[in-house]
């Protein structure tokens, strides 16, 4: 079948206005053209809103995949390149689908309440409100300011160094280890990169192309960056609890339930997860998230079902391919439940688990070597524990509900179990092999945690129905039933009792937010501590910023020997380990700087600065503070021309109080 006028002028205009738009330093608008695009392609009985989230979903996945090709084609991350490479299979999806059903013209009102239905419209502000949240305290700041919010995530370094020279490689560090060596830790070269590269992709969008700003502007657009990638998230569980708790809680009864999840999400959990800065966890977790809704409540069309779990498997596997096990029994979970629909389109089955599963194999295997043995799972780490005061009621009563008769009856509640079963059995298993191996659990079994938090609120949804049953979530359906013509008072009293359970659940959850240790409820949580700017580093993030930017270009690696660290540790140990792991990341070079950072760690005498700075393989220049003997032991070391590889700055205060830094003349 021909395409019609309409599928023409897209294919057209997806084709011609990417270049157009760069020439005029608008290419958001490509972005937005080729999302729309994307989510126009959607055929299925879905909302405006449920395109945009699976096509978001989809675009990744893509994403991730186009990266195999970016990574070796001369234009890189440019946006017009990836718009182009993007819009010639979204081209030609359009033109084999064909024309769509012809629709009788509607009147503007009746368009717009067909894009955004009202039913759609409490889930648009709860995620709104719960994105705004998680956003503000860091678009607030400025530059330094950001950094000083996550000074204290280590990994989070290492993160925006991959970010940062995905950007410059124009692909993934994992096919160009020797020119990433420079600016990548050892050993990170293969570390999944989906996020990275995705904010990557983003960052190329927002900037016209691949030029990269300062070392602390980058490190700023970076901070911002992940804030959203955090809102991602919460927008992806608040969608798919509300998909898979079914057509029944549309609409603004869905309070009830959105409300008391999106507090628990902000307040409790995420933020912490944040602080922690697990990015490529929490991106790979929203993927999760959308994968498990779509098995849950599959697409009406099969073709485009099976699509979609493909790149958003890709998409998880990319990201962080420790959520792999889940993701692969959840697909296999609903190709099981619905074999029957799904036989009868088995070359298109055959052809996306073929092109999907080599590309999902394809961070594991690049990752072998660096985590390719079990022993990876009781390594130690930073993290805090989920709250299982709120987690454990949400799993026991979703296990409680899917297992009755009812659910075990329906498909979608089917799916949601095995889900459910599958990742509660992989925590346990975990569990059972630290206690086994070293005694007690630590960092992967709280990491296995974050997934059942994911899924179990999911599931927690898909099992309400059964859980409260129809008349209580939806009330009367049948028009004709008694009382029918007292509508205007029922819908009233509907309202309230939705208020009501909005009101008590919300609070019930934000007053259990965190009863641990420390003050309860609210006064405790870690939203609010990310609010108020709780933990933030500012006069580390100066002194950082300050050395970046009057450090010499003169090939040196810069070792900050000055001031306090940041969780104020026993002056045995140096105040620096915050310092130079971020030094790496302005100065681009965490490659090199990698073995002073770890030398640093330790408080060292003159005399052992010396020393490592004639073994060293780098050149070095030291940063101490004006007041530090440091300064004096060291110029008796060096005169006479002694030691003329080692050189030193000193931190000081001018008399507006300003951070300056000063080069010490020494031999």
């Amino acid at each position: 079948m021909l395409p019609g006028a309409p599928q023409l002028r897209l294919v057209a205009a997806l084709v011609l206005l990417p270049p157009l738009f760069h020439l005029v330093s608008a290419d958001l608008l490509t972005f937005a053209l080729v999302w729309f695009a994307a989510a126009s392609l959607i055929r299925s009985q879905t909302t405006a809103l449920d395109r945009l989230m699976i096509s978001g979903g989809l675009l990744i996945g893509w994403a991730c995949a186009l990266s195999l090709l970016t990574s070796y084609w001369p234009w890189g991350l440019h946006p017009v390149a990836l718009a182009e490479a993007t819009a010639i299979p979204l081209a030609a999806v359009v033109l084999v689908q064909g024309p769509r059903p012809a629709r009788r013209r509607a009147p503007l009102r009746a368009l717009l309440r067909r894009l955004v239905p009202t039913r759609d419209f409490p889930l648009l502000l709860t995620v709104a409100a719960s994105g705004a949240f998680l956003l503000y305290p860091i678009l607030r700041r400025d530059a330094i300011d950001r950094l000083a919010t996550i000074i204290t995530a280590e990994d989070l370094a290492r993160h925006a160094a991959l970010y940062d020279t995905i950007l410059r490689l124009g692909g993934l560090t994992s096919l160009h280890q020797t020119e990433a060596a420079e600016t990548v830790t050892l050993g990170l070269g293969t570390y999944p990169q989906g996020s990275h590269l995705t904010m990557a992709v983003l960052t190329s969008f927002l900037h016209g192309g691949t030029a990269r700003g300062s070392g602390l502007a980058q490190i700023s657009l970076f901070v911002a960056l992940f804030a959203v990638v955090t809102a991602g998230l919460t927008a992806a569980l608040l969608w798919a609890v509300q998909r898979a708790a079914g057509p029944a809680l549309r609409g603004w009864r869905g309070l009830a339930l959105a409300v008391p999840m999106a507090v628990y999400l902000v307040v409790a959990e995420l933020p912490r997860m944040h602080g922690r800065g697990f990015l490529s966890e929490i991106f790979a977790l929203g993927l999760l998230a959308l994968l498990v809704a779509l098995a849950i409540r599959p697409l009406s069309r099969t073709r485009e079902q099976v699509v979609a779990l493909g790149a958003l498997a890709v998409g998880v596997s990319f990201g962080h391919y420790l959520l792999l096990p889940v993701a692969a029994t959840t697909v296999l979970a609903w190709a099981v439940v619905h074999w029957r629909g799904w036989r009868r389109h088995w070359p298109t089955v055959l052809a996306t688990s073929l092109a999907a599963g080599a590309l999902v194999l394809f961070p594991p295997f690049v990752n072998a070597k660096s985590a390719g043995s079990a022993d990876v799972l009781t390594l130690p780490g930073g993290i805090g524990p989920v709250g299982r005061h709120l987690l454990l009621p949400v799993v026991v009563a979703a296990f409680a509900a899917l297992l009755t008769r009812r659910s075990l009856a329906n498909k979608p509640r089917r799916v949601a179990l095995i889900t459910l079963a599958s990742v509660s059995a992989l925590c346990f298993g975990v569990m059972e092999y630290q206690l086994i191996t070293v005694g007690s659990t630590s960092y992967f079994y709280e990491k296995m945690i974050h997934q059942l938090l994911v899924i179990g609120v999911i599931c927690f949804g898909a099992a309400l129905l059964p859980m409260l049953g129809r008349r209580v979530i939806a009330g009367r359906s049948d028009p004709a039933a008694p009382g029918a013509h007292r509508a205007p008072s029922a819908r009233f009293r509907r309202g309230l009792a939705v208020l009501t359970a909005t009101g008590c659940l919300g609070f019930t959850v934000l007053s259990n937010a965190n009863p641990e240790v420390g003050p309860q409820g609210w006064q405790g949580s870690p939203g609010r501590a990310l609010l108020r700017g709780e933990g933030s580093r500012p006069g580390i993030a100066e002194r950082i910023a300050v050395i970046a930017a009057h450090h010499p270009q003169d090939g040196r690696v810069a070792v900050s020997l000055a001031g306090t660290r940041a969780w104020n540790e026993p002056i045995e140990d140096w105040g620096s380990a915050e310092d130079n792991i971020w030094l790496s990341v302005m100065n681009r070079n965490q490659g090199r700087a990698w073995e002073p950072w770890a030398w640093s760690l330790t408080r060292r005498s003159a005399e052992e600065i010396v020393k490592f700075t004639e073994a060293s393989a780098a050149p070095l220049r030291f940063y101490v503070d004006d007041t530090s003997p440091l300064v004096a032991d060291l110029k008796a070391l060096s005169a006479g021309g002694k030691h003329p590889a080692l050189a030193l700055s000193v931190l000081k205060r001018d008399g507006h109080g300003a951070l300056t830094v000063q080069p010490v003349k020494l031999g």
